[in-house]
């Protein structure tokens, strides 16, 4: 009789190569998944994920294998934050200008290291944002309540290292919520952590002050009281053209074309690092050409002049830069002396309260109150938002409003 065939006996199936697998760990009780996932430096690495139970092992390693299986690699190294803050600083904020790299830097040391460096990149979480935020806002709420006692009080009340006294504590934490943010964007880009949690955390917004406005009667008794002066022409071009600081002390002469009275604004002049730097102006928007009122082309024609005779004059230790208004040699002014210059020039003119910036507002709010259009307005002030015109500068007088009030007074009755 035929033998009949014998029945194979059935084997322990193994789980196909890339599923994974998932045990309990002896030492702990805790429970192991596994799998070769695609990593960051583009091989497959064997990547292990844990859960208290073998539920959530499993719904963890699920995950980690759909990620890999949709092309999004898991990062090749546990990075701390403490690590990764200053590779990103020297991989992207180094080609920034150098005081946006400085406020960056300082951020980064002073903040977000100590509070956040020993967290994993890709284990931070949401709470742990929330949680850094809402204390580095208590701390500086604690700093300015401070600031009715000594200054060395004031600091130790608040460990932060862009100090309140400075900054209003919204402004503080805004930006120091955009640097973490931008951290965590290139993170990102590199395929390092699949989401930026900063984004989820909201941070308030700041509240801006109103710009304060000269009257016409302040703005003459300034530039009475510093008739003659080589920096006579430089508030002129303040009062008119509402330059900022920076692009005043920045103004050269290449910019100007006297011939069609025109004024083209590029350039600005910042201290950071202890240095004095010559860069672009502070945004695309600011990057312009104005017109040139009569006045201050009268101005800067006879400023030329005088600067030809200092230029002689001086010849031995002139240092030729090009600029409209720079020190005493020709080198680039140091922004904190023109504003000694202006304390002392507005103690003359009987207006102590009043800043050099105010100049700027000062022209925007004429402006509004002659009824130029804002859009015209935001042009000469170089906005980027026609809100920032009407929101931050823009504020009507009394007598504006009075009249306003007047004309539906008179419709009314």
């Amino acid at each position: 009789m035929p033998r009949e065939p014998k029945q194979r006996q059935p084997t322990a199936r193994r789980n196909p190569n890339g599923e994974g697998s998932i045990y309990q760990r002896a030492s702990d009780s805790r429970w192991v998944g596994q799998a070769y996932v695609l990593t960051t430096d583009g091989t497959r690495k064997r990547k292990f994920v844990y859960g208290t139970t073998w539920e959530e092992a499993h719904a963890k390693l699920v995950d980690l294998k759909s990620r890999s299986q949709r092309g999004i690699p898991v990062p090749d190294r546990a990075w701390k934050l403490a690590d990764y803050l200053p590779y990103w600083l020297a991989a992207y904020v180094t080609d920034l200008k150098p005081t946006t790299a400085r406020g960056y830097e300082s951020a980064v040391r002073l903040h977000l290291i100590p509070a956040l460096g020993t967290k994993r990149l890709d284990g931070l979480q949401v709470q742990h944002v929330k949680a850094f935020m809402d204390e580095f806002r208590r701390r500086c709420l604690c700093c300015t309540a401070g600031l009715d006692k000594s200054r060395r009080a004031a600091r130790q009340c608040c460990s932060v290292g862009m100090c309140c006294q400075r900054y209003p504590s919204a402004r503080q934490i805004q930006f120091v919520h955009a640097v973490l943010r931008n951290a965590l964007q290139h993170a990102m880009r590199e395929e390092l952590v699949s989401r930026n949690v900063a984004k989820l955390v909201r941070v308030p917004s700041p509240r801006y002050r109103v710009g304060k406005g000269l009257s016409v009667e302040q703005v003459r008794k300034l530039l009475a009281a510093c008739e003659g002066h080589r920096l006579h022409a430089l508030y002129v071009v303040a009062a008119t053209l509402g330059l900022r600081r920076g692009e005043l002390l920045g103004l050269r002469w290449s910019d100007l074309d006297l011939d069609t009275g025109t004024a083209a604004i590029g350039q600005t002049v910042q201290r950071a690092g202890g240095k004095l730097h010559l860069q672009d102006t502070k945004t695309e928007d600011s990057d312009s050409v104005l017109p040139l009122p009569d006045w201050t082309w009268l101005a800067l024609l006879d400023h030329q002049e005088r600067q030809g005779r200092e230029r002689k004059r001086l010849a031995e230790i002139w240092q030729e830069h090009g600029l409209v208004f720079p020190s005493e040699v020709g080198t680039p002014m140091e922004p904190r002396n023109l504003n000694r210059h202006f304390a002392g020039l507005r103690e003359k003119a009987g207006c102590p309260d009043v800043r050099l910036h105010d100049l700027r507002h000062t022209v925007v709010s004429l402006l509004m109150e002659l009824g130029v259009p804002p859009h015209v307005v935001q042009a000469i002030a170089r906005h980027a938002d026609v809100k920032i015109t009407l929101k931050v500068y823009s504020h009507a007088n009394l007598d504006v409003m009075r009249q306003a009030l007047g004309k539906l007074d008179d419709r009314l009755s």
